[in-house]
């Protein structure tokens, strides 16, 4: 029997488990892809391109829309069990919320190890390549923009001219380099040969430039030099900043759990970039747990129906996971500011959760309410009937 139960109960989870999936990431999708439209038509990104991208950025969406979509499967199928008196039927056959809540502890820890997995290996990976894929694809827009016996202006503060481009192999011959960088010692370079590459695990783009002079003027004095080689390390034009962040920088979001502990460490965690990196690595934790409480806390508030009104489950449950977010901002705040410690600050959201969570599964395994809640609930649906009220036009009572 409880093998049975399990399944079936799981099973009732999982199709709004999905559907909710994809509704939500279908909608953070839509606002995560509006920070990178300009970046896409900048450097006219096809089809192909544009899949790897959406692929890369998939991780962060999955990030906010598990934990939420299995906050509402949970608060879904349960208060649709309710309603259809599945549940009374359960409890009458001998089988109590303990029982019950075996197949959600399940589903709520299946889906906290994927949460887990998205921020701690998928969302590091997804970024660095996210940014070499736009790095690249600079590189190649430069490429495309350089002509044989035309100036070229695609590399900031940066211009070129060439006399000849192999395209085979990359090679440049007579080339002509006006670095004007800095404004007050611009350098003027002739060379004979050269190329350019891109260092994709550095994010750098570097000039290569062999057999030549090298210029530079400061006031009336002059400078020539002579070279055999000659490497420069250049800017680019776009995307210098994609999505709030430097393109050419791999970042916080980019370093594996390994690396920004080491990185915390070696700054102390009293500094500002120090405590930063640590941050990042508590974040990566807590999210996931976040998750499996959020999912336990489903399972009260969806069985907490009252005869004569409308279920508040899902209500409930979304005002329950905006608050998280807000107490969780509210730590991050705390703890950057460093008016906190990183580790109570970042888990302060998860331990006022879990005690919340224990609270509310424990009163309904009795099939009691404390007064608070009562009050809580009272107000909720009393909020509710009035706007209803509001909504068809008729004064409230």
């Amino acid at each position: 029997m409880p093998m049975l139960l399990y399944t079936y109960l799981i099973t009732e989870m999982l199709a709004p488990f999905f559907a909710s999936l994809a509704i939500l990431a279908t909608v953070l999708f839509m606002g995560q892809m509006v920070p990178f439209l300009e970046t896409i038509f900048d450097l006219r990104i096809g089809l192909a391109d544009f899949v790897r991208l959406c692929a890369y950025l998939i991780p962060n969406l999955l990030l906010f829309a598990i934990p939420m979509a299995s906050m509402m499967a949970v608060i879904i199928s349960f208060t649709r069990l309710t309603a259809d008196n599945e549940i009374l039927a359960l409890k009458a056959g001998g089988i109590g919320l303990c029982k019950m809540t075996g197949p959600v502890g399940a589903f709520a820890l299946a889906t906290a190890l994927l949460t887990a997995l998205v921020s701690t290996h998928l969302i590091p990976t997804g970024t660095v390549a996210t940014k070499q894929l736009l790095f690249q694809l600079a590189k190649e827009k430069i490429d495309r923009g350089l002509q044989e016996r035309r100036f070229s202006e695609g590399i900031r503060d940066v211009v070129l001219y060439i006399d000849h481009i192999d395209r085979d192999t990359g090679h440049w011959q007579g080339v002509y380099l006006a670095d004007l960088r800095d404004k007050e010692t611009p350098v003027t370079i002739f060379a004979k040969t050269g190329n350019l590459k891109a260092d994709l695990p550095n994010m750098r783009l570097t000039l290569n430039l062999e057999e030549g002079t090298l210029h530079r003027s400061t006031g009336e004095a002059t400078q020539t030099i002579r070279f055999g080689g000659y490497a420069i390390n250049l800017p680019l034009q776009a995307p210098r900043i994609v999505a709030g962040e430097a393109a050419n920088q791999i970042g916080q979001k980019g370093l594996s759990q390994a690396e920004l502990r080491r990185e915390a460490a070696r700054l102390g965690p009293e500094t500002p970039t120090g405590r930063g990196y640590l941050m990042e690595f508590h974040r990566r934790l807590a999210l996931p747990l976040s998750c499996f409480l959020l999912t336990l806390l489903g399972l009260p508030l969806a069985i907490r129906s009252r005869p004569g009104h409308r279920p508040l489950g899902l209500p409930l449950g979304l005002t329950a996971f905006v608050l998280y977010y807000l107490l969780f901002t509210a730590g991050q705040s705390l703890a950057d500011s460093g008016a906190l410690p990183v580790v109570p600050a970042m888990w302060a959201a998860n331990s006022m959760f879990a005690l919340l969570t224990l609270v509310l599964l424990r009163s309904a395994a009795r099939e009691t309410t404390g007064q608070w809640l009562e009050w809580l609930l009272d107000g909720a649906m009393a909020l509710g009937d009035k706007l209803r009220q509001a909504a068809k036009g008729r004064p409230s009572p």
